[in-house]
């Protein structure tokens, strides 16, 4: 009795030239670095100086977003690690600051409750303002 049907062989190639674009559309480029200092314009916009000119700042998620706009982080020195959009902002998705050349990982604590957050605001238990910390990068991490 002879089997009908694709054999293993054709099969994956068939699903090679099929899932390939995919594949190649779920790489990501290396990321872009740009170092400066961070500002907020009038309209209260995060900002990156550098070089005499400055560049408008997005996130790609919420907690990015408000850390960048954080008034603790206005005037430091940043190293932002993200992709250029098309609409001339820069997508940011590591932010480090910066102190003798070296890396710090921003981070939000409460010394109250033992809490670390993601993004500036008040305690999530004892509603406190959270402190902005900075933690140096280690070489390996991200």
């Amino acid at each position: 009795m002879r089997r009908s049907g694709i054999r293993p062989a054709h099969l994956a190639w068939v699903l090679s030239v099929l899932l390939a674009p995919a594949l190649r559309a779920g790489q990501s480029k290396p990321l872009e670095v740009l170092e400066g200092e961070l500002l907020t314009n009038q309209s209260g916009l995060p900002m990156l100086k550098m070089n005499g000119r400055e560049e408008g700042l997005s996130a790609n998620t919420p907690y990015l977003l408000h850390t960048l706009e954080d008034k603790r982080l206005e005037g430091r020195q940043v190293h932002l690690e993200g992709i250029s959009k098309p609409d001339g902002t820069f997508e940011v998705q590591w932010l480090y600051t910066v102190h003798d050349g070296k890396l710090y990982s921003v981070r939000y604590y409460c010394p109250r409750c033992n809490i670390v957050a993601l993004e500036p605001g008040n305690c999530v238990c004892c509603q406190q303002p959270t402190e902005l910390q900075e933690i140096p990068k280690p070489a390996n991490s991200h």
